[in-house]
């Protein structure tokens, strides 16, 4: 699955499950390099928690630029 390179600003705090405990690892007003997929989902690496990757709640984030080439 090809995925495009974008950066996006996190809108609301973003929390991942950890666990069964919910840990935050985006922040609010912070600037984020992602992967935008084909079904309309993105994901990212932690700002706090280095190579911790995951799904973003799109619902947090606004997209601020999505690359016109495709990732590997």
């Amino acid at each position: 699955m090809d995925w495009k390179p974008c950066e996006f600003e996190v809108i609301k705090d973003i929390y991942w499950d950890n666990w069964g405990r919910l840990v935050k690892v985006f922040r609010k007003g912070e600037i984020v390099q992602g992967k935008l997929w084909p079904d309309g989902t993105v994901s990212a690496e932690s700002t706090l928690y280095e190579g911790v990757t995951d799904q973003v709640d799109t619902k947090c984030i606004s997209l601020l630029a999505i690359s016109k080439e495709d990732g590997a």
